[in-house]
């Protein structure tokens, strides 16, 4: 398109304009570099998220109680109620919509726990086996409880893997080892790695599983369950299964259908969907942040570009009168601001593609933080609108040194 006296002359012009043409590309420089930044590190977060609640049930809820706010059949308003085994039954029997269910209790206050001559103190969960249907979690041990464990009401305890690297030594192989927690000895099982970014009731690696039925005996809650989780098959309306739920429960514990707080419940659909969105408005905002950075440089680029012209308005006559035709200094124009945008806009990109390097290498995968990199196609459109940019900014000056006329440009001093 242009041979190579039409790019050495366009680097003359720019390094004649050295400081100023600087200072322009610094703004196109900024823009792409924190569009990429930005873009970079909200892709982070995202993928952390998604690292975190990768294998949980997107189409699950969690079902707890509450306080009773409405009189109903002689109970007044106020009373507390708890769930049972049986309800997870009732629902089970009733709601062919559910596909796993298991109803989880709470011991309360961290348990002491010793094994030889380590000790610690972890958090104590009951659930069925069920429950690694619906909250998937990494096995490094062993494995998850079965049907037999919690019908027999079995001492067995699978274990989160910082109770097993602070209780066993490494690479000690944990399975069939007899922990004591709270005086009561359980038979390890199973190793479970869980995230922490997602974790129903604590830190899943601090904690120990034991058969929900298991820690109803021992800690004599009777048949009590203190939160029922349900994951429903993928082409189940989650949220109308919610009410189901809630309606079947209220009906056998005698609370009123209209009693919204006795009878508590949250869907994940609607956390995935939460976040989803925050993901999109970040996503949203950056490209409008980068834009209109981006846009600034381009205002940048094209006054000094008409600085210039004015400046070698002599020049742009004598070719005009020498017989150079307007596409020739449109083109030289429009070459010139595309080349000092381009310039510009890839050492911002190459900047911002190091700085995100430079993250996943010292910061690597945390909790909510993983792989902050942009994808090639990113990559490609944001130098299609480095190019694009550069030609825009140049067609306000190459219009103003087309209306110059020769006569007019060689008396110019």
């Amino acid at each position: 398109m242009f041979d190579f006296d039409n790019y050495k002359e366009i680097w003359q012009t720019i390094s004649r304009n050295k400081s100023r043409s600087i200072l322009t590309g610094f703004g196109v420089f900024w823009g792409v570099f924190m569009f990429i930044a930005m873009m970079g590190i909200g892709r982070g977060f995202e993928n952390g998220f998604s690292q975190g609640i990768k294998g949980i049930s997107p189409n699950s809820m969690v079902v707890f109680t509450g306080l009773t706010s409405i009189e109903y059949k002689g109970f007044n308003s106020g009373r507390s109620w708890d769930m049972d085994n049986s309800d997870v039954e009732m629902l089970r029997d009733n709601l062919p919509e559910i596909e796993y269910i298991s109803g989880m209790v709470f011991t309360g206050a961290d348990a002491p726990t010793t094994y030889g001559d380590k000790n610690g103190n972890y958090f104590v969960r009951g659930n069925n086996e069920e429950y690694y249907k619906i909250d998937p979690q990494p096995i490094v041990f062993g494995r998850f409880f079965n049907h037999i464990d919690v019908v027999e009401k079995r001492k067995v305890c699978i274990i989160g893997l910082k109770v097993y690297q602070e209780l066993f030594d490494p690479d000690e192989d944990p399975i069939g080892k007899r922990i004591a927690v709270n005086g009561v000895y359980y038979s390890v099982v199973g190793v479970v790695n869980p995230s922490k970014n997602m974790n129903f009731g604590g830190d899943g690696a601090s904690t120990i599983f034991i058969p929900s039925t298991t820690v109803q005996q021992v800690y004599n809650m009777g048949s009590d369950i203190h939160v029922v989780m349900i994951a429903a098959g993928d082409k189940v309306d989650i949220k109308k299964l919610e009410v189901k739920v809630k309606d079947l429960l209220k009906a056998k514990h005698n609370i009123a259908p209209n009693d919204e707080a006795a009878a508590q419940s949250f869907n994940l659909q609607q956390i995935f969907l939460m976040f989803r969105y925050l993901f999109l408005g970040i996503n949203i905002l950056v490209w409008i942040v980068g834009m209109g950075t981006l846009l600034a440089g381009v205002v940048g680029v094209s006054n000094i570009m008409l600085v210039s012209i004015r400046e070698r308005t002599q020049e742009i006559g004598i070719k005009r009168a020498l017989g150079a035709k307007p596409r020739v200094i449109l083109l030289q124009i429009m070459s010139e601001s595309v080349v000092l945008t381009f310039i510009a806009g890839f050492f911002g990109l190459f900047m911002g593609v190091l700085l995100l390097v430079g993250l996943d290498k010292f910061i690597g995968t945390k909790e909510m933080f993983a792989d902050p990199f942009i994808s090639f196609t990113l990559a490609l459109i944001a130098s299609l609108i480095i190019l694009i940019s550069g030609a825009i900014a140049g067609i306000i000056p190459a219009r103003s040194a087309l209306k110059v006329k020769a006569i007019d440009a060689l008396r110019d001093e």
